[in-house]
């Protein structure tokens, strides 16, 4: 089985699409896009970057990070064409879409309160997300992901019946049952992404 934690990280960069949505609008500067006119204006580059402070760099790593959740969301809809396994069942099915509401009552709601102003804080800020970042992908909980939820993604867990029976962490869009006829790729040992047949 492929590596993927590349994957791991991108859905984590979509499960704050909301922080960065968020820090986008409290962080907007109309300063900023009059800097910009002007450096357009007199191509001096001096001008733009004097009048840059830390919630204009909030500002555009936020842009820029709304936009890759963006593509993303559009990879995962459309890269998965191929590699699915077999149809398969599941038995024992658990819904677990709990996991979307506490990693966005835990993690992103006391981070969207932070003051932009501030180097320091924008500091802290950078080093929580990585931190973040990095435990979320090392404990393989890359799937409780608040984004995919509203873009009607669950999760479960269920024993898949394909050449033995193993339980998985199960990231599907809609609804599975008993005895669901399904096909899956694994993300990792434990967690897969599965289609309804």
């Amino acid at each position: 089985m492929r590596n993927r934690t590349g994957l791991k990280y991108a859905l984590y960069i979509l499960s704050l699409w909301l922080l960065f949505i968020s820090l986008f609008i409290m962080s907007y500067d109309k300063n900023l896009f009059s800097s910009a006119f002007n450096y357009f204006n007199d191509k001096n580059a001096m001008i733009l970057l004097s009048k840059i402070t830390p919630k204009n760099i909030v500002f555009i790593s936020s842009f820029i990070m709304i936009v890759a959740g963006a593509f993303i969301f559009l990879y995962l809809l459309f890269s998965f064409r191929s590699g699915w396994s077999v149809a398969c069942t599941v038995s024992d099915v658990k819904n677990e879409s709990h996991e979307h509401l506490e990693f966005l009552t835990t993690y992103v709601m006391p981070l969207v309160f932070t003051d932009v102003n501030s180097k320091r804080t924008m500091l802290n800020l950078l080093i929580m997300i990585v931190a973040i970042g990095m435990i979320y992908v090392k404990t393989n909980r890359f799937y409780s992901n608040p984004s995919l939820a509203l873009l009607g993604f669950r999760i479960f867990k269920a024993k898949i019946h394909d050449r033995g029976t193993k339980e998985y962490v199960i990231i599907c869009h809609g609804e599975i049952d008993e005895n669901s006829t399904v096909k899956y790729i694994k993300l990792d040992n434990n967690t897969c992404l599965v289609k309804i047949t």
